[in-house]
């Protein structure tokens, strides 16, 4: 009898230990739109992320005219090279600023429009090519502040799986 109880002991410990972290209610997706992925300070085209809630409660996400929401989505792109370049958008500067947060029911999507134009950039630059290949990575990231507590939205950070594209810069 005895040893049953420390086994179950044992299990329970290994169960909650500290690198379980909580499944994320949410999954990401990468969605080119036509002629792949550009990057332009003008005429960029359009492709989209797809976060999808995969729990089984409605989920608050930031709104992205706000300063919380404006920089949540990030790409992660990697040359033929293996040099790795972190794309985002740039500081934005707001007059009028309120959170507020846009609800996301089980099983349904928030989409975001994507243009890669002059309100992006890149950590380190990229090199300028007509076209180069590239693995990109969405990265979906909400870091803690006191409006999430109050707005109940999740914090973390979420990846999509890794995409292979052709990058077309002019």
């Amino acid at each position: 009898m005895r040893l049953t109880f420390l086994s179950l002991v044992v299990f329970a410990l290994v169960g909650t230990s500290g690198t379980d972290a909580p499944k994320a209610p949410f999954a990401l997706a990468v969605v080119p739109g036509r002629g792949g992925i550009t990057m332009a300070n003008h005429m960029a085209r359009d492709f989209y992320v797809v976060l999808t809630n995969v729990s089984r409660e409605p989920q608050p996400v930031w709104e992205d005219w706000n300063s919380w929401g404006y920089r949540t989505i990030s790409f992660e792109f990697t040359t033929a090279d293996g040099k790795k370049v972190v794309v985002r958008r740039r500081q934005g500067y707001f007059t009028k600023n309120a959170p507020s947060t846009y609800l996301v029911q089980p099983g349904e999507h928030q989409l975001y429009p994507i243009r890669l134009d002059e309100r992006w950039e890149t950590h380190p630059a990229l090199p300028k090519s007509d076209e180069m290949a590239i693995t990109l990575k969405a990265v979906y990231e909400v870091t803690p502040t006191p409006e999430v507590n109050e707005y109940k939205v999740w914090t973390g950070r979420l990846e999509s799986h890794s995409y292979n594209f052709s990058l077309r810069q002019w």
